[in-house]
């Protein structure tokens, strides 16, 4: 699991919308594209999600 100590806004849930903060994230890599992507677990419903995605299957 990644360690992070920052505090703040990862962004939302695509499932329930709830916002997730960076203390969820789970992980972080690089795509192939050299951005950085993370996925977290939604506090609001328990999902591993792309918060930076607007649809649920994080595409």
């Amino acid at each position: 699991m990644a360690s992070n100590n920052q505090a703040g806004a990862l962004g939302s849930c695509p499932i329930c919308g709830a916002a997730v903060q960076t203390q969820h994230e789970i992980i972080q890599y690089s795509t192939t594209a050299g951005e950085l992507g993370r996925w977290a677990e939604c506090p609001g419903c328990g999902e591993a999600v792309d918060p930076s995605s607007d649809t649920p299957n994080g595409s």
